[in-house]
């Protein structure tokens, strides 16, 4: 005589999707999402005024200018590159100004680098240079991208096109922004 069969499943095949969390997708749907959306799921925990993203860089460093030294120094900030917009912030005399900012998801430490666009971008030597204010500081620092890109593979071209829409963002955005920024 054979065994029968057990007509119960496995208890992975009858777990439904769960919904995601404002956190987040849960691990039973995160397969679901395609790359973007996950992307900007991760984004929207660090930066959650974060709307689309409109370039990404697999991997790129952040530098800080020493006016001192008169020379970059590394500022710890090393990681994937954003180029994201931002939910327009009300004001009363300019309407809604459209927002944009750089972001870094640091992978050496906690501290990500955030830096509102708004219309002081300088592209020199390879660097995407950003002007701005620290958050909550009154002095102004200066900051250089420097992104990966390969000779010949998928990163090909991606410092010349991170600089280009990076200026771009800048430029829409004017001096709408809040002029904010923050890093190492």
């Amino acid at each position: 005589m054979t065994p029968k069969k057990s007509k119960h499943r496995p208890s992975h095949q009858n777990a439904l999707p769960r919904p995601s969390s404002p956190d987040g997708p849960s691990p039973a749907t995160s397969s679901l999402l395609t790359n973007p959306a996950l992307n900007l799921s991760v984004l929207r925990r660090h930066v959650p005024t974060t709307t689309s993203i409109l370039f990404i860089a697999p991997y790129a460093v952040i530098y800080t200018f020493s006016a001192s030294s008169s020379s970059w120094e590394k500022s710890g900030i090393e990681g994937t590159l954003f180029v994201c917009a931002q939910t327009p912030q009300p004001t009363a005399a300019i309407g809604n100004p459209e927002r944009y900012s750089v972001v870094v998801l640091n992978r050496k430490g906690l501290n990500d680098f955030v830096c509102p666009l708004k219309g002081d971008v300088d592209y020199e030597q390879g660097y995407v240079i950003l002007r701005g204010r620290e958050e909550g500081g009154d002095r102004e620092k200066v900051w250089g991208i420097w992104v990966f890109e390969e000779e010949e593979g998928s990163t090909r071209g991606c410092r010349g096109l991170c600089a280009r829409v990076v200026r771009e963002c800048a430029a829409s955005a004017g001096e709408g922004g809040d002029g904010g920024g923050h890093g190492g």
